[in-house]
C-alpha cells in the first residue's frame, strides 16, 4: 500500500473518531416540560333562602300565651287571613312581624320546627327568639320560645314563652281580618298599629282608639 493511501486512510480513520468523540460530548436535548393549566375555580352553589314559617289556615285562632315564673295568661281570639298571617309576629299575637330581618323555620321532622329569628323594636334594641313548634299550623300547634331583648338599658331581659294555639273555625259574619278579642274587648290589630291592610301609616287622627269596640 502507498505512502499516500494509508495517509488517506489514516485521516479518514481520524475524522470518524472525531465525529464519535463529539456525538459522546453533545449534551442532551432538554424535554419540554408539560404546560400546566391553573384549574377552573370551583363553583360554590348559592345558600338556599330560610325556609318561610308555615301558613296558618284563615280563620278564627285561639292563642293563649304563659310566660315563664308568671301565674297569668293572655288569651287572644284573632281573625286571620293571608295577610294578618305574614305580618305576625313570632309569638302570633301582633303584627311585629315586619320588624325581623331574620325570621327561619326549620323543618325538624314531621309535624316539628326549630325557630330561631332577630327583630329590631327600634332605638338599638333588638329581640332574638329561638325554640321549638310541635303540631299543625292547619288546627293547632304549641310553641316553646326563648327571648332574649338587648340594646335598652330599662329592657334587656330574658323570658321563656309557651304559647298553644289552636283554630276555632270560620270568622263570625261580624269579624273582619285582624280583629282580635281579648279579655272580652274587640280590637284591630291594624288599627292598634295605626297602618292600613297595605302597611301604610293611617294619620293619628284617622286611627281608632285602641280601646274602642267595633
Amino acid at each position: 500500500m502507498s505512502q499516500a493511501s494509508t495517509g488517506a486512510i489514516s485521516g479518514f480513520v481520524l475524522l470518524v473518531a472525531l465525529a464519535i468523540l463529539t456525538g459522546c460530548h453533545k449534551k442532551p436535548e432538554k424535554t419540554p416540560e408539560p404546560v400546566v393549566t391553573a384549574p377552573s375555580p370551583a363553583v360554590v352553589p348559592k345558600p338556599s333562602p330560610p325556609p318561610p314559617p308555615p301558613p296558618r289556615k284563615p280563620g278564627l285562632w285561639e292563642t293563649t300565651l304563659s310566660e315563664e315564673g308568671s301565674p297569668e295568661r293572655q288569651i287572644l281570639k284573632i281573625c286571620i287571613d293571608a295577610l294578618t298571617d305574614q305580618r305576625l309576629g313570632i309569638l302570633g299575637t301582633d303584627l311585629s312581624g315586619d320588624t325581623c330581618t331574620t325570621r327561619t323555620f326549620s323543618p325538624q321532622g314531621e309535624g316539628n320546627w326549630g325557630i330561631l329569628a332577630e327583630c329590631a323594636m327600634g332605638a338599638g334594641v333588638v329581640t332574638e327568639y329561638s325554640g321549638s313548634v310541635t303540631g299543625d299550623f292547619n288546627s293547632q300547634y304549641e310553641m316553646n320560645v326563648r327571648s332574649q331583648t338587648t340594646g335598652g338599658s330599662q329592657m334587656n331581659r330574658v323570658t321563656n314563652y309557651v304559647v298553644s294555639s289552636r283554630r276555632l273555625g270560620a270568622c263570625t259574619a261580624d269579624q273582619k281580618a285582624g280583629d282580635v278579642i281579648n279579655d272580652g274587648v274587640k280590637m284591630n290589630l291594624f288599627g292598634m298599629e295605626g297602618v292600613d291592610r297595605g302597611g301604610t301609616k293611617v294619620p293619628a287622627s284617622e286611627a281608632p282608639p285602641s280601646d274602642v269596640v267595633d
